[in-house]
């Protein structure tokens, strides 16, 4: 450790001392102190500073004027008169001071001194010991700080926070809540906090551990992510949630402090949002290990008033024992005299005077300190001969004190000077932290006068407080001070008359605005609030969505929708001519929220609203803009309602002249109704005619998602390498266009429904398994993509004959649906109900499970439900011909083939010519056999679907020994062999699945002996071994 005079630098914790007292210093500037204090002895230039300090990086050198600038203040040195860093113009800086090696021991003792200047907190101080004691054990610990405004919450966690840092080891991270609506930034403390580490010279873990296990807050500090890092890193979060974020950061934080020890201190959270409160709670609910103490600190009357769910998170937590409150009380009298001892040092005071100001104060800490600091000022109390004492009679105080900290305020406020008054009031208006820059036009007074006077303020301890130079938005570097509590802020801010006030914001505003447009995002709930302060609500509003959008690049959904609410409660107050359309945007917006959080029948209604917004103001395009949006949570809970939906925008966009308009709705109208409503061959015409006509016409009108709709048409009609591909640029378009989260999310879901479609008709099962245990995670992360994915896999698993392995994943799906419809859970669950009572000769009860299916009145529309109802027919025609009823067998075949035939699916006409086949096969009529033979083998030969062609090519093999054509039918045998090995083969060699495949009892005659046992050695399966 270095010591120059007073102060010590401490080279191994990165802090500053003076006495017993830690100096505040960022840590770049802590950075340019150390290396002038370690090169002591010579002249140091900005060159060589820059290259040191930031190498490879090119830095204005203006950046290190202004950190000199800093350490001087934080030293107490004068450019004129330096003590300790002396400045050589147009050359560089040299450290004076003599310098020299100390004990590493004395911060110890000087802890304990430190600890003594707080009075009536010892019982708290051991408290926190106690804890911290428990977290080294690793044994998380979550506790609550609580107490009125100026109890000596903050005082007591900066006296905790510089006691644990001198433990070895130990890393110390602080977040702070914003006050207002404007400060409702998602997770807003906790990343501030994850800031200074990430950005800390010893925060290289902490990325790498964010790039591994919380992606979606890697992407939250852009500069540390490079470029061609970036598309990936999209792709992986993409449709993350709430529940996603969360589970990372805990099991990051949980990865990180599994060897050191991390205290979180996150203060002011009666202004928290609701982000950071699911955050606390999920990290104070889990049972892992952890190093790990976080510490919050909170004003409960706050938290009441403002009808807060920090009250009731921290009851339930405490409750269960999962966190602990230290509730501050005020100090009593004692504490009083406590105080009076140890800051007036051999002080001669009446024997009442410690009563008096207890009196004054009502023992708030904060009160009395301001009490006793009016008083010095005064020269009330004042020192002499070294000795302090009380100037005037003790019952002449009590008239001159003010009965309250508001009276107390205000006086201290006249007592400035009218420069210094009118920085304050601009600077209320600013909030509890301000920069020089950011006030300068609404003071009218020059940067350099504002920053000579804030820091005179700064060094007497009136109103407000240094808080470092820093870099904003713009490049400039300008110096930041809080209000030393938020009391001043309010009194100051309150007293301001309202239309001054108004001004004062729209100033604050207009210059923040000038270089934060047109997408500082970091920037828009500030500038909301000041625009909404100023009475110009469209430019609030217009940051208010700003704000929305950022809440969505952090998966914060819910605070997105807090967001907008606030937006919409400010239409009334718009012009006339502009409300409308606002409310409409807004409305939208709120939509793809609620849709992205789940909450479907919120999404729908909003949507709803939007449309009647729209049609009342006229605005006919936005409202074809929300009907086709409401597709997007119809689709999931009321395909019918979507239907409906996009007939009438196809209606609206006909009056409308604007042809590529038309062609878009006609696209997604006969695109839904495909694969919700009928699958009719005549949807899937009109919607490759009005995609062809689209795309001829404007291109540019189609964004990613509405191209994979038109995938799925692709996949129905079986072209599959085409539809992919269409998958494939519409997923890299969302990624890199900038599209907006709700569309970007639907592409990449519609790109995974087609192409798994695909492959599990191509007989890819394999690449479909691994696909579904990648991404299938908990339903309460992604439930679209849970939900998607489980269907999916239910699907293969019947296709591999897994029967009861469906049900029990349809099954689970149907208990964590929620407000999604589990009618297709429960469809595919009949399905495989039905197939395995067919296997197991129950035919009777097999053909009610798959009337279950067909019928309409019991499950109603859901994503190709007509696709599910006619296999249910295919099954119910095998249950009769397997239970020797040909008559009822044919009528199934007939109307299962006239359904398929009405569809564009190769598939289904390749499975309904096959069934029809075999009924031909059982009746005897092998002429029609023939001839429905030859219309399946076309299609399974046009078209690669594996699924369907054993089955055909098994059937053929079947019909051809009938007609005792010995060579075609084994060519037709060999046939269905190979598609069902390459089935078999798209599963990892050692999957269980792929033995339950190739060991299903259709396949004992078509697979020869010696294939079958080669096929299954491995798993030491045998010709008629049960899986």
């Amino acid at each position: 450790m270095k010591q120059f005079h007073s102060f010590r630098l401490d080279i191994v914790n990165q802090c500053l001392w003076r006495g017993d007292d830690r100096v505040s210093l960022t840590p770049k500037a802590f950075d340019v102190l150390r290396y002038l204090v370690e090169h002591a002895d010579r002249l140091v230039t900005q060159d060589e500073i820059l290259g040191a300090l930031w190498p490879e990086t090119y830095v204005n050198p203006e950046v290190i004027k202004k950190y000199v600038l800093g350490i001087r203040r934080a030293l107490g040195d004068r450019r004129d008169k330096p003590e300790f860093i002396e400045t050589f113009p147009r050359r560089g800086y040299q450290f004076v001071a003599s310098v020299s090696e100390v004990n590493t021991g004395a911060p110890s003792e000087a802890g304990n001194n430190a600890t003594q200047k707080m009075v009536g907190r010892e019982a708290a101080m051991a408290e926190l010991d106690g804890y911290l004691s428990q977290a080294l054990k690793a044994q998380r610990q979550v506790i609550f700080i609580t107490g009125e405004a100026g109890i000596g919450k903050t005082t007591l966690v900066d006296e905790f926070h510089q006691a644990a840092t001198r433990r070895p080891n130990l890393r110390v991270i602080r977040g702070q809540c914003v006050e207002g609506f404007g400060g409702k930034e998602a997770y807003y403390p906790v990343l501030e906090a994850l800031g200074q580490w990430v950005r800390d010279a010893g925060g290289g873990s902490a990325v790498h551990t964010l790039a591994k296990q919380a992606p979606t807050w890697l992407i939250q500090f852009p500069s540390l992510i490079k470029a061609e890092q970036r598309e990936a890193l999209q792709k992986e979060i993409l449709g993350a949630t709430r529940e996603r974020m969360v589970r990372e950061i805990c099991e990051a934080l949980e990865s990180l402090t599994a060897q050191d020890l991390l205290v979180l201190v996150l203060e002011d959270l009666h202004w928290v949002d609701a982000s950071t409160l699911d955050f606390i709670s999920a990290l104070a609910r889990r049972r892992g290990p952890a190093k790990l103490l976080l510490l919050g600190t909170y004003r409960p009357a706050d938290v009441i008033i403002s009808q807060s769910p920090l009250k009731a998170l921290k009851q339930d937590l405490v409750i269960h024992n999962l966190s602990h409150e230290i509730s501050l009380e005020r100090l009593e009298e004692s504490d009083v005299a406590e105080y009076l001892a140890i800051k007036f040092v051999d002080g001669d005071f009446p024997p009442r005077f410690a009563k008096l100001i207890y009196h004054h104060s009502g023992g708030n800490a904060l009160f009395m300190v301001t009490i006793l600091q009016d008083m010095v000022k005064k020269r009330l109390i004042e020192q002499a001969n070294g000795e302090w004492t009380l100037r005037v009679a003790l019952e002449d105080v009590g008239p001159t004190v003010p009965e309250t900290l508001d009276q107390m305020i205000e006086m201290q406020f006249q007592q400035l000077s009218p420069a210094e008054q009118r920085i304050l009031r601009s600077a209320s208006v600013a909030g509890e932290r301000f920069s020089v820059w950011a006030i300068t036009t609404a003071a009218e007074i020059d940067p350099a006068t504002i920053e000579d006077a804030c820091e005179g303020l700064a060094e007497k301890l009136q109103f407000i407080k240094a808080a470092g130079i820093h870099e904003l938005a713009n490049g400039q570097i300008s110096a930041h001070y809080d209000f030393r509590h938020s009391l001043y802020r309010e009194v100051l801010y309150r007293r301001i008359p309202e239309a001054t006030r108004s001004k004062l914001h729209l100033l604050l505003a207009q210059r923040l605005k000038a270089f934060c447009d047109p997408c500082e995002q970091e920037l828009a709930t500030e500038l909301a609030l000041h625009f909404e302060g100023g009475h110009d609500y469209e430019q609030a509003i217009h940051y208010l969505l700003l704000a929305a959008d950022n809440a969505v690049g952090r998966f914060a959904y819910r605070d997105c929708v807090e967001i907008l609410h606030h937006a919409h409660e400010l239409v009334p107050k718009l012009t006339p001519s502009v409300r409308a359309e606002i409310e409409v945007r807004i409305l939208e917006f709120m939509g793809d929220a609620h849709f992205a959080l789940g909450a479907l029948v919120q999404s729908a209604q909003t949507y709803a609203a939007a449309a009647t917004r729209a049609q009342h103001a006229g605005l006919k395009k936005a409202q074809l803009h929300a009907l086709t949006s409401a597709m997007y949570p119809l689709g999931f809970i009321g395909p019918e309602q979507g239907v409906a939906a996009l007939e009438e925008a196809v209606k609206i966009s006909m009056s409308v002249d604007d042809p590529p308009r038309l062609a878009l709705t006609q696209m997604l109208a006969a695109g839904f109704r495909l694969v919700f409503d009928s699958g009719s061959q005549m949807d899937s015409e009109l919607c490759t005619s009005a995609y062809e006509t689209l795309v001829r016409l404007q291109p540019s009108e189609l964004d990613p998602y509405q191209r994979v709709v038109y995938a799925h048409i692709l996949m129905l009609k079986g072209n599959y390498g085409e539809a992919l591909d269409l998958c494939e640029r519409s997923v890299s378009e969302a990624s890199a266009s900038g599209v907006g989260q709700v569309v970007n999310f639907l592409a990449h879901f519609g790109a995974l429904s087609a192409k798994t479609s695909i492959l599990l008709r191509t007989g890819q099962l394999g690449k479909v398994f691994q696909i579904t245990k990648a991404g299938r995670t908990s339903p309460d992360e992604n439930w679209p993509l849970y939900w998607l994915l489980s269907f999916r896999e239910a699907w293969l698993r019947i296709l591999a004959f897994d029967f009861e392995g469906a049900r029990r994943i349809c099954q689970a799906s149907c208990n964590a649906a929620g407000e999604y419809p589990d009618e297709q859970s429960h469809a595919i669950d009949q399905m495989a109900a039905g197939k395995l009572a067919l296997h197991e000769g129950k035919y009777s009860q097999a053909l009610e499970y798959f009337r279950h299916v067909r019928d309409l009145d019991v499950h109603t529309k859901f994503f190709m439900h007509w696709a599910w109802r006619m296999m249910a027919q295919l099954e119910s025609s095998n249950a009769w011909l397997l239970s020797g009823n040909i008559v009822n067998a044919r009528a199934a075949a007939d109307g299962f083939l006239k359904s398929a035939l009405s569809t564009v699916d190769p598939y289904l006409q390749a499975l309904a010519w096959d069934l029809k086949t075999r009924v031909a096969i059982a009746d005897s009529d092998l002429q029609g056999a023939r001839e429905s033979i030859q219309q399946a083998l076309a299609i399974v030969d046009k078209f690669e679907i594996l699924v369907a062609a054993w089955q055909v090519y098994a059937s053929a093999w079947q019909l051809y020994q009938r007609v005792r054509e010995h060579k075609t039918a084994e060519t037709n045998r060999e046939r269905a062999e190979t598609c069902i090995l390459k089935i078999a083969n798209s599963f990892a060699p050692d999957e269980p699945l792929r033995t339950t495949f190739l060991t299903a009892p259709p396949f004992r005659l078509i697979l020869r002996e010696k294939v079958l046992n080669k096929a299954t050695r491995q798993h030491g399966f045998r010709r008629g071994a049960a899986p």
